[in-house]
């Protein structure tokens, strides 16, 4: 009986020892797990051919030294810290249009050339379109009104309801791991906005919020909406996969509606973001 006891204050004791220590092994961890990376490649002179052949003549900023600090915490979330370097570059496109875009040294320039593509489509969209066609009846506020662009990996979700969801998934998820590492040179300041689209797959979402003050009607925003979109799809031609959403002024859903390759389509039986997937099987996975 007293070896029991013995054993089980034993037993008890490294538990205790155990949990009083956990936390402080934990963080011993934590720490030995981060890493420091310093990024010191001058980008501007090691890609100067490069990002001619991307933005033709352009204009480039002076460096810029920026710092992400490592962190960490009990839960086993760790930040590397980073120390990188960043230049504003400004162009213009093949309309005329003024676009700036970032780069970083610490990643490769061609999976940047990604990022800065879907900007440009966006900003080309908000500013030729959006703006043009609405001007001050759409809310400007940041991310109420605005244009996003997803190339490749758009199918990003995967549903219980949906049996061929978590195929879409890894298709896109993979796709866009591929073009992120091909040395592909796309001339974004030059080349034309319906070849820009066709490059890879994609799609766009567009939302249209009513502004407090204007003075249109729901029927007019809505239908200028459609005006809107349907001059996109004459520029852009049969890769255009839009999704337009509008909304009142309270932020409800007034109206929406698709265009999947530069056709609109009334009724779909599954998600937009699926039916663009289905739409390029057998040409891109």
């Amino acid at each position: 009986m007293k070896k029991l006891v013995i054993v089980i204050l034993i037993v008890l004791s490294l538990c205790l020892a155990f949990l009083i220590g956990y936390p402080f092994i934990s963080h011993r961890i934590s720490h030995m797990t981060e890493k420091t990376y310093n990024y010191t490649d001058d980008y501007p002179v090691l890609y100067a051919d490069e990002l001619s052949q991307i933005f033709g003549d352009y204009s480039i900023s002076a460096r810029e030294e920026c710092h992400i600090p490592g962190e960490h915490c009990g839960c086993g979330y760790n930040q590397d810290e980073v120390f990188y370097c960043q230049w504003t570059i400004t162009y213009t496109d093949c309309c005329g249009q003024s676009m700036k875009c970032i780069l970083k040294n610490s990643s490769s320039i061609y999976s940047q050339q990604l990022s800065w593509l879907s900007e440009q489509l966006q900003t080309h969209i908000e500013t030729k379109y959006m703006s043009a066609y609405y001007g001050d009846n759409i809310n400007n506020e940041q991310l109420i009104s605005y244009c996003y662009c997803s190339i490749g990996n758009f199918c990003n979700s995967v549903s219980s309801d949906d049996n061929r969801s978590q195929y879409r998934f890894n298709k896109c998820n993979a796709y866009r791991k591929e073009i992120e590492k091909k040395e592909v040179i796309i001339p974004l300041s030059s080349m034309p906005y319906s070849k820009l689209i066709s490059v890879y797959p994609m799609l766009f979402h567009i939302t249209l919020s009513m502004a407090q003050n204007t003075t249109m009607s729901e029927n007019e925003f809505n239908s200028i909406s459609r005006n809107m979109a349907d001059a996109l799809a004459s520029e852009l031609g049969d890769d255009l996969n839009l999704h337009v959403f509008t909304e009142d002024r309270k932020r409800h859903t007034m109206a929406g509606f698709c265009i999947i390759h530069g056709k609109n389509v009334e009724h779909l039986n599954q998600s937009f973001e699926a039916a663009v997937f289905e739409s390029y099987v057998g040409r891109y996975w």
